[in-house]
């Protein structure tokens, strides 16, 4: 959570003495800085508060400091590396930045020495100006994930002088929060490849929870967020999809990043100019949206599974006299086929060849595989591998919804009552796409009711 930055009150400042060179090369040696972070001092006032202080970070806590929390100031100096990287920052820019960090487990002992007299109350974590505050969480992945997304909210605010409308503010805290950490080498912006990887992260859970029961938020609705706190992890979590989504796109990013570099306040207005933006690609975002989110969850490979563009392919009825040919490869999500099917009007879809499947849920798995997949293995009811099919509605429609898909195998014959455009893939999760290679040849003609 941010609020805009008024004049600070007086806080009591907890100070402490270290030997700087010890942390000096922080940033190009993360393991020998998280090294060095261990070896500083920390101390320990009257009121039972620690303080840890670097130049660039002061940590003070009612905790008592472990490996884990003296840690923070080295995990602060990789992000800022990421984020002079990913937001296009010279490092002399960010070079003299300093923040302050309290990590709260007894809320009363804070608020009795005057340290929360300038913040309404909060529920996990707050950004105010150059001090950010975490509340302990039940994991410690989830409490150094609020610790990496309130300093999202102070990098934001320091770089474009505030954070944006509410889904792109708590949606970019979240994108950058979400991380992994393996040999004290931190990245940020990941989607988890593993529940047990994000211990107290519940993000897709709730995504998912949401979309079974048919309650998903359109983008409109998600592009219209505002402060309320009620119901927050739902909001929090689709606006971390839709960053997710528009980030890394490669034509909505870019107009993103254009309309967020140039200045922030804390309104709506960056939602406004964004998806005016939009409008001549709506349709397509939708589609685009909606695929996404069917093959949304852990691991999941953004590359191979991003719809490609459909925009300028011309989609027609198969004729009568002339079947329908091409391939479908076996390392990539959701394929438009360039057929409209239409409403009542069955057709044949026959499926030829193999591909090679290598399946990271099972050792040794490296198999030649037909369109039928491998009935050893199911994923969403379906044999791994086989080819599937979905129908996308031609409408208007901006319902947030999975598509609905249908088996293939080596053949079928698909009939909707509605018009809709046909899109192909092989049945497997997107974290294990990368590793396929082949495709198999596919012919769709018309048949007999």
């Amino acid at each position: 959570m941010v609020r805009p930055l008024v004049i600070f009150g007086s806080i009591t400042i907890l100070r402490l003495l270290l030997v700087c060179d010890q942390i000096g090369w922080a940033q190009n040696d993360p393991q020998r800085a998280s090294i060095a972070t261990r070896e500083s001092v920390v101390e320990r006032d009257g009121n039972g508060l620690y303080t840890l202080a670097t130049p660039r970070l002061t940590l003070i806590s009612d905790l008592p400091f472990d490996d884990e929390l003296r840690s923070w100031p080295a995990l602060l100096d990789q992000s800022i590396e990421q984020w002079q990287q990913y937001f296009g920052v010279q490092p002399q820019r960010m070079e003299n930045w300093k923040i302050k960090a309290l990590l709260i487990k007894d809320r009363n002992r804070f608020a009795q020495l005057g340290l929360l007299d300038e913040v309404p109350a909060f529920d996990e974590g707050y950004q105010f100006g150059d001090v950010i505050y975490v509340r302990e969480q039940p994991t410690v992945y989830y409490r150094r994930l609020l610790f990496l997304h309130e300093a999202t909210h102070w990098m934001i605010w320091k770089l474009y002088g505030g954070g944006g409308s509410p889904w792109f503010m708590e949606g970019m805290a979240e994108l950058q929060g979400t991380h992994s950490l393996v040999d004290g080498v931190l990245k940020l912006g990941v989607v988890p490849s593993s529940r047990d990887q994000v211990a107290g992260w519940g993000r897709l859970r709730l995504i998912h929870e949401t979309l079974k029961q048919g309650h998903a938020p359109t983008m409109s609705e998600i592009l219209a967020y505002g402060n309320a706190r009620e119901d927050h992890e739902i909001r929090y979590s689709w606006s971390w999809a839709a960053c997710v989504f528009f980030t890394r796109h490669p034509k909505y990013g870019p107009i993103l990043s254009e309309l967020y570099s140039k200045k922030l306040d804390y309104s709506n207005a960056l939602s406004s100019q964004f998806k005016r933006r939009l409008k001549p690609y709506w349709s397509e975002m939708q589609l685009e949206w909606n695929a996404f989110l069917s093959d949304l969850d852990f691991g999941f490979d953004y590359e191979r599974s991003t719809l490609p563009s459909s925009a300028n392919l011309t989609w027609n009825p198969v004729r009568q006299e002339i079947p329908a040919l091409f391939p479908i490869a076996s390392d990539r999500g959701w394929q438009p086929t360039g057929i409209l099917v239409e409403a009542d009007k069955p057709l044949r879809i026959e499926c030829d060849g193999s591909f090679q499947l290598a399946s990271r849920s099972l050792p040794n798995s490296n198999w030649i595989v037909a369109p039928c997949g491998v009935t050893y293995r199911y994923y969403r009811g379906n044999p791994l591998g086989c080819v599937i099919a979905s129908v996308v509605p031609d409408d208007s429609s901006e319902a947030t919804k999975p598509w609905e898909t249908l088996r293939v195998g080596l053949g079928t014959v698909v009939k909707s009552p509605k018009p809709g455009k046909l899109f192909l893939k092989v049945n497997e999760p997107s974290s294990g796409l990368y590793d396929n290679s082949g495709s198999i040849s596919v012919k769709i003609s018309v048949t007999n009711p």
